[in-house]
């Protein structure tokens, strides 16, 4: 039922939003529908999202004892869509849409006084908004071309809002033309693209010399574009942090999502690179982003985001905050992935604590149903065995893992990651302690190894042998 489906989107202050809209005659003259969304909404919540609504009993909530009609049931639900999506729509309106429709019938029927009220409360109420984005900007052109209309109607000559007009004009399509850059960069490799954007180096030349990087969300898509282009210059991307720390309020609700994400995969590309200078930042985004539900999808927080969580947190040894965030946040996961996740990233938690028999027995508790997961729990084990001293468990999970790989052909380039793992653990449990030179030949051969997981950790087991 899509119907169904659009409600249990619904949070509690919309679904009481759209109670009122069906209370109103004025918008919705079929007084069966408050009904019908209450039965609907109750049942939603008790009923698992990936199983459909049970009609008779629904039918039954809206209409007692009265016979079950199918037909009547889905004209009902029909109808009620209808209405919602037309609220919806009203919702994602143009909240300055009103004001400056009023000011402009007074205009039209030349109400001076009436004219120049409903636009002095337009641009007070362009200036409380905290948003200073490109709608901003496209809000207050409309609102200073208006008033240029409205002064050419009364006036032939004198001080007009030229100037206003074409600042606002500028402001708003550099702000949306460094943000599609950057859109696009995010995408698709600059060094793919001939000519990637008409009039870049005159637009960036411009910004420069009127220092319009002085604007927040402006500065911001500014030097997110510099940092895309330029990886390598870290002022860059601490430029746009910094501007997105401070000034987050200026973006729109979802703008802000969306640039947190592209800030926080910035960084994670980052630490993959071997930045580990990176940990930190990330770990304050993930923080961030949990206190704002930046990372939750419909209240759902992906199974692997939960565990880069954990992961960084356990780099940056903050052991007791991703044991809470473990527990806290365990039912946050889709339920088929709950107990496995979570046990894992117990077993992570302990290992690196050094406390192995509690990490082991969190790890034997676990039950697949993730083959990349499978994985990454093999791996553990054969460095849990190494650092308790057991190399010939280690080597027996070694070669384990290397049949496991060979049998499994669906882990695309994760195949290769882990096989280079396998080849230089082999190397570390052979070695002879005592054979510096071979350790250090091995440990510059380690540091140009393109693609490998687990390397942080197999640099520090050859360090202490050398």
């Amino acid at each position: 039922m899509k119907c169904a489906d659009l409600v249990r989107t619904l949070d509690a202050r919309t679904l009481g939003k759209f109670k009122k809209y069906l209370l109103s005659p004025y918008l919705c003259s079929d007084t069966s529908m408050l009904a019908t969304l209450e039965a609907i909404a109750e049942m939603v919540q008790s009923t698992p999202e990936e199983e459909p609504l049970d009609k008779r009993a629904l039918y039954a909530r809206i209409h007692g004892k009265k016979v079950f009609d199918d037909t009547h049931l889905r004209l009902q639900m029909s109808r009620l869509f209808g209405h919602l999506e037309r609220f919806l729509a009203y919702e994602e309106l143009d909240p300055f849409s009103s004001p400056l429709g009023l000011a402009r019938y007074y205009r039209s029927r030349s109400m001076h006084k009436f004219y120049q009220e409903a636009m002095q409360g337009f641009e007070k109420e362009l200036e409380k908004t905290s948003l200073r984005n490109e709608r901003y900007y496209e809000q207050e052109y409309r609102m200073r071309l208006d008033q240029y209309e409205y002064l050419a109607s009364i006036k032939r000559q004198g001080e007009f809002n030229l100037k206003e007009i074409t600042d606002t004009i500028e402001i708003s399509y550099i702000i949306k033309k460094l943000r599609h850059c950057c859109r696009v960069l995010h995408v698709q490799s600059v060094y793919k693209l001939e000519n990637p954007f008409p009039f870049i180096d005159e637009i960036k030349a411009y910004i420069e010399q009127e220092k319009l990087y002085s604007i927040p969300v402006l500065g911001f898509y500014y030097y997110n574009y510099l940092a895309i282009l330029h990886p390598n210059e870290d002022h860059y991307f601490r430029k746009c942090l910094d501007i997105y720390n401070e000034y987050d309020n200026q973006f729109e609700a979802e703008e802000r999502r969306e640039v947190f994400v592209n800030i926080l995969n910035y960084c994670i590309r980052k630490i993959n690179e071997g930045k580990e200078d990176y940990n930190e930042t990330v770990f304050g985004l993930y923080m961030r982003g949990l206190d704002r539900g930046f990372l939750l999808d419909r209240g759902k927080l992906s199974r692997f985001t939960y565990r880069n969580i954990a992961e960084i947190g356990i780099n940056l040894k903050e052991f007791g905050w991703v044991d809470e965030f473990l527990d806290r946040y365990k039912t946050k996961l889709e339920k088929q992935y709950q107990q496995p996740f979570h046990h894992f990233e117990k077993g992570r938690l302990f290992s690196e604590q050094k406390k192995y028999h509690e990490a082991m027995s969190w790890l034997g508790q676990l039950s697949f149903n993730d083959p990349l997961l499978e994985l990454s729990v093999r791996l553990e084990r054969i460095r849990i065995f190494y650092e308790m001293g057991e190399r010939e468990l280690s080597e027996y999970h070694v070669e384990s893992m290397d049949q496991f790989l060979r049998r499994k052909k669906n882990f695309g380039y994760h195949t290769e990651y882990y096989k280079c793992f396998l080849k230089y653990m082999r190397k570390l449990l052979r070695i002879n302690p005592m054979d510096t030179q071979r350790t250090q030949l091995l440990l510059k051969e380690l540091e140009l190894e393109p693609r490998i997981t687990g390397r942080k950790w197999l640099f520090e087991k050859f360090r202490s042998l050398s």
